[in-house]
């Protein structure tokens, strides 16, 4: 099979050619309603979302893999499985509390919570319970494991953010950022770049 090595010439072309087909006036903002589903929208498409966007990361990923130097392919096997089950567990508590799963950058996840639908505040205490939880069931996934414990870390921002889908073919996220440039151009950039846009957003707090 032929592989074919990136060329930034040709990706710039190809940016320019996907953002010369959306045309501005094309472009429809909708604000989100209860229960929307944001997955595979269109892509002249997006939706204004106010909710709080919870990001739980482990910071000492390294030192989980590292440990197979020492104790070999067994205990790499043992971390990878902690991070899947991690993962499942994660997928659970975001259907059970009925927040949005945006996505798993690597082993950092990020999600929304959007209701209740008429209280900022009440949207981020539930983000700040919803962090704590993931937090609390992440340490129990690593009970009696031969690994050192994940020490995670977990953000909340809270605001109004633009929803839209990039990605190619079966492949297509949804992705969520604050507009720091005209909604329309935000659109246009990230289908045209079929990757993840990152806005700073604002309200953020840790614990």
């Amino acid at each position: 099979m032929s592989t074919r090595t990136w060329n930034k010439d040709r990706a710039a072309k190809r940016i320019e050619s996907k953002i010369a087909q959306l045309a501005i006036n094309d472009i429809e903002i909708k604000d989100y309603v209860r229960d929307t589903d944001l997955t595979n929208l269109p892509s002249h498409v997006a939706y204004r979302v106010d909710g709080a966007h919870l990001y739980a990361d482990i910071l000492n990923l390294t030192d989980l893999l590292d440990v197979t130097a020492v104790e070999g392919e067994t205990c790499h096997r043992r971390t990878l499985r902690f991070l899947n089950l991690h993962y499942r567990a994660v997928h659970r508590i975001l259907q059970r509390v009925d927040a949005l799963f945006v996505d798993f950058h690597n082993q950092r996840l990020h999600s929304v919570v959007t209701k209740p639908y008429d209280s900022e505040s009440n949207r981020v205490h539930r983000a700040v319970a919803v962090g704590k939880l993931v937090i609390d069931v992440l340490a129990r996934t690593g009970e009696d494991s031969d690994h050192p414990a994940a020490k995670v870390r977990v953000g909340i921002d809270t605001g109004k953010a633009l929803a839209v889908n990039n990605g190619r073919r079966g492949h297509r996220e949804p992705v969520c950022g604050e507009l720091l440039i005209s909604p329309e151009s935000a659109i246009r950039h990230t289908q045209a770049r079929n990757r993840a846009i990152v806005f700073t957003r604002r309200d953020h707090a840790r614990f």
